[in-house]
C-alpha cells in the first residue's frame, strides 16, 4: 500500500507546485512509467507473496499515509528543487526531466530497500532484479523512455540533489513520527481528562 501511495502524493503534490510556481511539469509520461514498472508494479506484485506478519496497530489508512509521506514529500521537494535550480542555471528540459526521473529511481529504491526488510534471497532478488531493471531500460530504451543524456552542469547539479535525498527523507521520517507520538501524547492525555 505505501509504494503506491507515495507515487499518489508525490504527483499531487508535484501538479501543484508547477500550477502555483506556473512550471511545465518537469516529467513525462513514459518516465513515469518506467519509475512505477521497476519501484512500485514489479517489486510490489512479487513482495505480495510474502507472508506479513506486521501486526496492524491503530487506523490502518494513516499508518498507510504517515509511511508513504515523507517518501512522498522527499520525491517532491527533490524534483522541484531540480526543476528550479535547473531553469536558473539555464539547463534544458529534457535535461531537467531525465534528472527528475533518476531522482524518484533513488528515493523510490531507498523506499523499497525499507519495505524489504528484513532481506531474504526473494526481497533481495526483487530489489536488485528492479535496480539492474530499470538501469537496463534507461540504457538500452532511453527513447521510449525519454531518458536523455545529461550535460555536465544537469550532472553535477543531479549528483548534489542525489546526495541529498537520504538525510531529507531521514529526517523528514523523523520528524512525521516525532509529530504522530505527540499527537497521539495529546490525544491520550486529552481522553485521561474527560
Amino acid at each position: 500500500g505505501t509504494l503506491f501511495l507515495v507515487k499518489n502524493i508525490f504527483s499531487f503534490l508535484l501538479s501543484l507546485f508547477s500550477v502555483v510556481f506556473m512550471m511545465s511539469y518537469p516529467l513525462q509520461p513514459s518516465q513515469i512509467s518506467l519509475i512505477s514498472m521497476f519501484t512500485i508494479g514489479i517489486p510490489g506484485f512479487f513482495l505480495a507473496f510474502q507472508p506479513n506478519k506486521d501486526v496492524i496497530k491503530g487506523h490502518f489508512l494513516t499508518n498507510v499515509v504517515l509511511k508513504a509521506l515523507p517518501a512522498g514529500l522527499t520525491d517532491v521537494l527533490a524534483v522541484a528543487a531540480m526543476a528550479v535550480f535547473g531553469q536558473t542555471f539555464g539547463l534544458g528540459e529534457t535535461d531537467i526531466s531525465t534528472a527528475g526521473t533518476m531522482l524518484l529511481a533513488i528515493v523510490g529504491f531507498m523506499i523499497l530497500f525499507k519495505i524489504c526488510e528484513p532481506f531474504n534471497w526473494l526481497r533481495g532478488c526483487v530489489w536488485g532484479g528492479s535496480v539492474i531493471g530499470l538501469l537496463g531500460c534507461s540504457i538500452f530504451l532511453p527513447k521510449l523512455f525519454a531518458i536523455t543524456g545529461m550535460s555536465t552542469k544537469c550532472i553535477m547539479l543531479f549528483v548534489v540533489f542525489a546526495i541529498a535525498t537520504e538525510p531529507v527523507l531521514r529526517y523528514l521520517t523523523m520528524a512525521i513520527e516525532k509529530c504522530r507520538n505527540l499527537y497521539l501524547r495529546l490525544r491520550e492525555h486529552g481522553l485521561n481528562e474527560l
